[in-house]
């Protein structure tokens, strides 16, 4: 198959040390491991991306050039930059007779473009919940029959069941990254971007009842600051501290070295990425049983779900019952790069 793939044009691969941006790193990875597999993928991204598909660019002008983003990021114009990028490889690929496009982008921007192209079969993968305003606009594109939606977790589907949904395909964790480490260590761990719905504060709480260090990794969001300034940072101490922004594959040793990972979540998560990267480093996950987490996790097997604080740290207390062999072991089966590629490569598959 002749298969392109995008996710964003405003960051090379791999990414910047400072930005986490987990649909960039799905869609090179795919786009890898689809390349190994034999197929004919064409990545498009910006120049200095690293890949195993072919790389293809556009001339674009800069992303930050304050004399055509001159208000950049308020005034959306970040979809513009996305959109520009996006057009010229809808161009690309029916110029250069594609199977099949994927798209990691902002669906409410691809949506725009791939109905003006209708020999090329669209493949849109969300990373949001449709409960998002954004994704109102979805039914309204119901009638073009080049756009297949794919879903992260059978959850994301409630808010929007009657979608032409092409397959679900959870997201995948590279196991030669992310590796097993069989000795559980004496801390919580807590990684992701620092706001409410993350649930970042209840993770303090957490810490507090059960006497047990944490450790808290993750970018403070824009408009953030006094959130952490108030929830966050009148606990940090040598007990609770607060690491900052730790990219990606660093986060790997804090995983390994985690008595468990906790993820007191307070919206209904699409997927969370951040859970199989413990689950296949050993590391037990004690969530909130809301969003795909019940997908994810396996209660009692691969770490416990939870309705509350104070079931977190009462399961805080049984995390020896939980075999970390058996944790990793559910992201050999389930949630590995290889299951994620090949279902990609499945749903392409029957849509062709």
């Amino acid at each position: 198959m002749k298969i392109g793939i995008y996710c964003t044009n405003n960051y090379a691969y791999p990414l910047p040390k400072d930005v986490i941006y987990a649909n960039f790193d799905i869609a090179v990875e795919l786009a890898d491991g689809l390349s190994l597999l034999g197929e004919d993928v064409t990545l498009f991204a910006p120049v200095g991306t690293q890949t195993k598909a072919h790389l293809i660019t556009f001339d674009m002008p800069p992303f930050n050039d304050p004399h055509i983003f001159p208000t950049y990021p308020h005034d959306g114009s970040s979809y513009q930059y996305e959109n520009l990028m996006l057009i010229q490889a809808l161009n690309y690929m029916e110029e250069n007779h594609f199977d099949i496009f994927q798209a990691h982008a902002r669906p409410f921007s691809i949506l725009d473009f791939a109905p003006i192209k209708p020999t090329i079969p669209t493949v849109i993968t969300f990373h949001d919940p449709l409960s998002d305003a954004a994704y109102k606009i979805l039914p309204l594109y119901q009638n073009f029959k080049n756009l297949h939606f794919v879903s992260l977790s059978l959850a994301q589907r409630t808010t929007g069941p009657d979608l032409t949904w092409a397959g679900n395909v959870y997201n995948g964790v590279d196991l030669d990254v992310f590796t097993f480490h069989p000795d559980k260590g004496g801390y919580l761990f807590f990684s992701g971007r620092i706001i409410p719905e993350k649930g970042v504060d209840l993770a303090v709480q957490v810490a507090v009842k059960t006497g047990v260090p944490l450790k808290i990794a993750g970018s403070i969001y824009p408009g953030m600051q006094p959130y952490f300034d108030e929830k966050i940072k009148p606990s940090l101490s040598e007990h609770i501290e607060y690491l900052g922004m730790i990219p990606r594959v660093e986060q790997v040793h804090y995983f390994q070295n985690a008595l468990a990972f906790v993820m007191p979540i307070q919206w209904e998560e699409p997927f969370g990425l951040v859970a199989i990267e413990s689950m296949a480093c050993g590391t037990p996950v004690i969530a909130m049983g809301r969003g795909a987490l019940p997908e994810i996790i396996e209660d009692g097997v691969s770490g416990y779900l939870v309705d509350s604080v104070d079931g977190m740290a009462e399961k805080v207390g049984l995390i020896d019952k939980i075999s970390r062999a058996a944790t990793r072991k559910r992201v050999e089966e389930r949630f590995s790069l290889g299951t994620m590629i090949r279902n990609y490569k499945e749903v392409y598959t029957n849509l062709l």
